[in-house]
């Protein structure tokens, strides 16, 4: 009776040494090249546990802190190329952008400078206008107007009474400027009648002497067909608005 008890015992102890290791040699078979080592440590911070991972359900694997991460240099290289691309890229736009910038600066300058240079050509164009007087306004009306020589006396009869040769005349107290419409420059027509009667390539300036002359002629024209029929036209007749 007592040798049968000491042999279970002995029995029982093999059993406790041998069913751990097969079953560390069952979960072996399982695994795959290189996951020995790492069943091992996760057995060891379990406590002894040899069961895969899947077998541990319900368990938290820890989280090991200070973990290298392997970069391959052919990695490395990739990234360095993508920043090095990335910089070339950003300094193109840099240099187009300050290229656009430039040309458009270049544009505004240009046009400023054919803005100054019209300009300057109305200007010196008016100095010649202003310098030769009532008979070379009205010569260059006539020439704008496609109007007969022969107007020229009526026309310069008219702008003698009417303003005077005073291409800036404005009449504030006559039948128009009690209407709202005083008659303004060298001819004393009204805003309304200028606007009217004003000739393609001339000034939208009333006053304006050759513009303000145009203008008059064609209303002349539409209103009386001739000059020969205006009264204020006629050196030899009285004076009378026309």
């Amino acid at each position: 009776m007592h040798v049968a008890r000491t042999a279970a015992t002995a029995l029982s102890s093999v059993l406790v040494l041998i069913i751990p290791a097969a079953i560390a040699v069952s979960g072996m078979a399982d695994m795959r090249p290189g996951e020995a080592g790492t069943h091992a440590e996760e057995a060891a911070l379990y406590g002894g546990d040899p069961r895969p991972a899947t077998a541990r359900a319900g368990h938290r694997t820890p989280v090991a802190s200070g973990r290298k991460v392997r970069v391959s240099p052919a990695g490395l290289e990739g990234q360095a190329a993508t920043f090095v691309a990335a910089g070339l890229t950003e300094q193109r736009f840099e240099a187009a952008a300050r290229a656009s910038r430039a040309s458009s600066e270049a544009r505004s300058a240009a046009l400023e400078e054919r803005r100054r240079a019209a300009a300057r050509k109305r200007a010196e164009a008016r100095e010649r206008l202003v310098a030769t007087g009532p008979a070379g306004w009205i010569r260059a009306c006539l020439r704008v107007t496609g109007s007969p020589e022969y107007w020229y006396a009526g026309l310069w009869t008219i702008a003698r009474r009417e303003s005077g040769f005073d291409p800036n005349a404005f009449n504030g107290w006559d039948a128009n400027a009690v209407a709202g419409e005083p008659s303004r420059g060298l001819f004393q027509t009204t805003m309304g009648t200028f606007r009217a009667h004003h000739q393609p390539g001339t000034a939208w300036d009333i006053n304006d002497p050759v513009a303000n002359c145009a203008a008059a002629v064609n209303y002349i024209k539409a209103q009386y067909g001739d000059i020969s029929r205006v009264q204020q036209a006629d050196a030899g007749s009285p004076p009378k608005g026309y």
